[in-house]
């Protein structure tokens, strides 16, 4: 892959053992980037799940040598989650399973803590309202959905942000309703 020619985005990044993962697309394909040192990157190509014929990351999250890498792809059944994992720091990537609530998944946070992994991302239909939900994996390759009260109903959720202490995430669920904006901390399930 040849990185420096056409377009490329980069829209997360995170730290593990082995240096760093920064991730996004390039030509509308996704793609992750490594650095041991943050300074030199190597372009890593993460293969697309058959039938998809584009696709973007848009969070990383590393815990140990396991990373995971959490975004869009584009299928004849229209835009689909897209999950991969690596075991080897982001040397090589493999897709996994990924099962969306409904239309339209975009992921809006990645963490990794003590119990494996924490995603979050909005769904919901163009112009409507858009709802939030919460998944769970210990190490990247099998993804649950956690159960969290308050995330549907009076209005728009989006967990923008999550943060990992140990075994415990907190997220920021950003509620957009006709009287205006709030912020709403939560304490979500960890890998």
């Amino acid at each position: 892959m040849d990185e420096t020619a056409g377009y490329s985005r980069v829209l997360a990044v995170a730290a593990g053992p082995s240096g760093f993962i920064s991730a996004g697309s390039h030509e509308n394909l996704p793609v992750v980037w490594t650095s041991s040192d943050g300074r030199t990157w190597t372009a890593v190509g993460t293969p697309l799940p058959a039938g998809a014929t584009a696709g973007v990351i848009q969070q990383v999250a590393v815990n140990g040598t396991h990373a995971v890498a959490l975004g869009q792809q584009t299928t004849a059944h229209g835009v689909q989650p897209l999950a991969e994992r690596s075991d080897d720091g982001g040397r090589t990537w493999q897709p996994v399973p990924f099962t969306a609530p409904g239309p339209g998944v975009s992921f809006t946070a990645l963490t990794a803590s003590g119990g494996g992994f924490t995603a979050a991302a909005q769904f919901g239909s163009s112009g409507g309202t858009m709802a939030a939900a919460v998944w769970t994996s210990a190490n990247g390759a099998t993804w649950t959905r956690s159960p969290v009260s308050g995330l549907t109903g009076g209005g728009s959720h989006a967990i923008t942000a999550l943060a990992a202490s140990g075994a415990s995430v907190t997220g920021i669920d950003s509620v957009q309703a006709q009287a205006g904006q709030q912020f709403v901390v939560r304490s979500l399930p960890s890998g």
